[in-house]
């Protein structure tokens, strides 16, 4: 499957290149724009222990290319594109899972290759437009207390029942058109996805979301909806549940090399329990980083988050505590060792989950650290 998706990006780069040999008139500079096409990739292993003892696993090394080029004599018009890949490198097992991603979705576990991201867009000074499997407008709020590196970081509301977002369109949303436009103090984005998954399909949109923020120097303040047309009672894996519904609330503070910020959420029929039933609650997450030291390499992160479920006779909770110290050594390397301690309870109120320490070691290349 390596080999697959090294060959994907081989024939996308020679297309690109025999393009640009082309005799074909244009009014752009393709050898221009071929330069403008970047390879990027990460690659995170981690050692951990818990009470069941000591286990390797990776953090989803991921590899992709993206780029952009004019389409108009004004520089202000280009189209951009990203396709992404994630890779299983280093088997691992789920009952000491470091949460390497909880965008993972449980159907990808086996799969040594799978697609996160691939789309293709057009920038213009009234906003962006873009088509394809993309990070909903949700997560544009979510992702800014994503601030861990191992464990934490569960991004509630994102990565729901198990899957990566990609069917209720809240994490890397499938089948989706989307606009954002942004400026330096304010953000607004919308989408809706289009597909053919349910006998509840609807002939327009399948869902719709939007989001918004606004800055005040320092401190921002944002909110988003996500709502699902197409669900159904008793969905697939590959369906959504019907009436699945997400509202978030950001709090964001920002100030030279402290950062705070705080997501509250409320959801129906948006996550899974253990007995794989939708249920309806509420949460929140926070994350607090600082970046200290002479050079200001060193940094703490300390990330935790509840999901509680209203549901009646449920003792169902997802929550957990994490502390990350980190070393950045430059924007390509870093180490970082980590606590999580998890008093998640199952639906009977028996726990699940163990507390795990983990050192972790993290090289990229085009993909700075954090």
């Amino acid at each position: 499957m390596v080999k697959k998706a090294l060959v994907i990006l081989l024939v996308l780069f020679y297309s690109i290149y025999v393009s640009a040999q082309g005799k074909v008139e244009s009014r752009f500079d393709i050898p221009k724009a071929l330069k403008t096409i970047i390879p990027y990739g990460t690659i995170e292993n981690v050692l951990s222990v818990s009470e069941n003892g000591f286990y390797i696993s990776d953090f989803i090394p991921r590899v992709g290319i993206k780029g952009d080029w004019d389409i108009s004599e004004d520089d202000r018009y280009e189209m951009f594109m990203i396709t992404e890949f994630g890779l299983h490198l280093v088997r691992r097992d789920d009952y000491i899972s470091f949460s390497p991603d909880p965008g993972n979705g449980a159907s990808n576990f086996s799969q040594t290759v799978f697609i996160r991201l691939g789309l293709i867009g057009v920038s213009t000074p009234y906003g962006d437009i873009s088509i394809g499997r993309q990070w909903g407008v949700n997560y544009t709020l979510s992702g800014n207390i994503d601030d861990m590196y191992i464990g934490g970081g569960y991004g509630i509301g994102v990565y729901n029942a198990g899957t990566d977002g990609g069917i209720s369109g809240t994490g890397r949303a499938d089948q989706v058109f989307k606009y954002e436009f942004k400026n330096d103090k304010f953000y607004f984005g919308a989408q809706s996805q289009f597909r053919d998954i349910s006998d509840n399909n609807k002939f327009f949109a399948d869902s719709y979301g939007f989001a918004s923020y606004y800055r005040f120097d320092f401190f921002k303040i944002g909110a988003s909806y996500n709502k699902v047309l197409d669900g159904v009672d008793n969905p697939t894996s590959l369906q959504a549940k019907i009436n699945d519904e997400l509202i978030t609330v950001l709090f964001d503070f920002k100030f030279k090399n402290f950062h705070f910020g705080i997501l509250p959420e409320y959801f129906i029929n948006h996550e899974k329990n253990n007995l794989g039933e939708f249920y309806s609650g509420y949460g929140m997450e926070y994350s607090l980083r600082y970046n200290f030291g002479k050079d200001k390499k060193w940094r703490i992160v300390n990330n935790s988050y509840f999901i509680k479920s209203t549901e009646n006779n449920s003792q169902y909770l997802l929550n957990a505590y994490t502390v990350n110290l980190a070393r950045r050594f430059n924007d390509n390397v870093a180490i970082i060792a980590g606590f999580t301690f998890d008093n998640s309870k199952n639906f009977d109120g028996t726990k699940p989950r163990h507390h795990i320490v983990g050192l972790g070691f993290y090289y990229n290349f085009n993909y700075p650290v954090p």
